[in-house]
């Protein structure tokens, strides 16, 4: 069965040599892998993950990332990391593979058997730089590959890795974690999330239009760049208001027709515009909560509802469909906050006031907060787990 695996790039069994988080040799190699991307921007041109991968991955980033670890606490890496990672979000395999070799450690990185053009392309780059004499030491810490999730080969790796880090839905979790693991391997499992913006009414009614246009933009990256599907794309629109007056509905759609203007260079293909209408039609009969449903040509669903329905995690938009709620955003983000929730974004609230909110008020949800265009930036800190803490070990000691 091990024979139906195609390996992508790196090498069929890799060194388990732990490094110091950070190591020359690796910053050099994803340095190198950076330029080697953003040489080749325009061939990237129908795969936008692929550049924002490279930009992500620029050595000033990196040496960003590096300072915070700069405690002088010694830590080194466990020693292979055993990745496995959904298909529905591009590129998503490299972003963990990056973590694990910055942590200090070798990665074996399963993708999907269906896993999109973009992954396969991103593979043939990263094999072709290892493949280059002076990244031969990184080369021996990579393996990708690509199964069907039951093969041979994934039991082998979860028994003998020393970690293991799994993006994927609960389902896919509940199975990994049903399977032989190595008692001491530590694991980092990122389950169903989902995720909402905050908009102030009063404030987003001040902004210029070229403003509005701006911060229409940044909402459309966060939601459509991954046909919504990342958990950290909002779902839920909360309009932070008393109540709802000729105005304020003036704001709201003045605020959708800008979100529809930037979502036109969105590549809305019969397949996607099929799921999301019926996505919108299942929602339109069991949601007793909904006041209206408005459509900005096919690019934009929005689902105005007269309060926050039970388990509101379930509430999956795609492709441009999102629920609205007009309201005191402290009420929705209380009803909202189920252990599910994982990022908010925002405009016209202070930041300080919601943290504060989510603080004093002992919330389960709520793992990020941060500004409307920033929702897909990967950061070390993912899920409020930091992650080259946890795929690293710390080396106590006494003199």
């Amino acid at each position: 069965m091990m024979d139906d695996v195609t390996y992508l790039a790196g090498v069929i069994q890799p060194k388990a040599e732990p490094l110091k988080p950070f190591s020359e040799p690796v910053l050099d190699f994803l340095e190198e892998l950076s330029g080697e991307i953003r040489k080749r921007r325009r061939e990237f041109e129908t795969y936008r993950e692929i550049p924002a991968f490279g930009f992500w991955l620029r050595r000033t980033h990196m040496e960003e990332f590096r300072m915070r670890y700069e405690d002088g606490k010694l830590r080194i890496g466990r020693g292979v990391i055993f990745h496995i990672v959904s298909s529905n979000v591009p590129v998503l395999f490299a972003y963990s593979m990056v973590i694990g070799l910055l942590a200090g450690n070798s990665c074996v990185v399963r993708i999907s058997s269906r896993s999109r053009n973009e992954d396969q392309k991103l593979c043939e780059i990263i094999d072709n730089l290892l493949g280059r004499p002076e990244f031969s030491l990184v080369r021996n810490r990579i393996s990708v590959f690509s199964c069907k999730r039951d093969n041979e080969i994934v039991k082998c790796w979860l028994e003998e890795c020393d970690g293991l880090m799994v993006w994927g839905g609960d389902q896919a979790i509940q199975s990994v974690r049903g399977m032989k693991l190595r008692p001491d391997a530590v694991q980092v499992m990122f389950p169903d999330r989902y995720s909402i913006c905050i908009l102030d009414t009063e404030r987003i009614g001040t902004i210029p239009d070229e403003g509005l246009q701006t911060l229409a933009y940044g909402f459309v990256k966060d939601a459509y760049a991954m046909d919504q599907n990342a958990c950290s794309s909002p779902q839920f629109v909360i309009w932070n208001q008393e109540e709802e007056t000729e105005r304020t509905e003036q704001i709201r759609r003045r605020w959708w027709n800008a979100v529809r203007k930037e979502a036109t260079a969105y590549e809305l293909n019969p397949h996607k515009a099929t799921k999301k209408y019926e996505t919108l039609c299942r929602y339109a009969m069991i949601t007793e909560e909904i006041l209206r449903i408005e459509q900005y040509d096919n690019l934009l669903y929005t689902v105005l509802l007269s309060k926050i329905p039970p388990n509101p995690e379930t509430y999956r938009g795609t492709c441009g469909l999102f629920f609205e709620y007009q309201g005191d955003y402290r009420t929705a983000v209380r009803q909202l906050a189920a252990r599910k929730l994982q990022t908010v974004t925002y405009y016209g609230i202070r930041r300080e006031e919601l943290t504060d909110y989510i603080i004093n008020n002992h919330l389960y949800g709520i793992h990020r907060v941060v500004p409307i265009g920033e929702a897909l930036n990967m950061d070390l800190v993912w899920d409020g787990q930091d992650l080259i803490e946890m795929l690293s070990r710390e080396i106590v000691w006494e003199e």
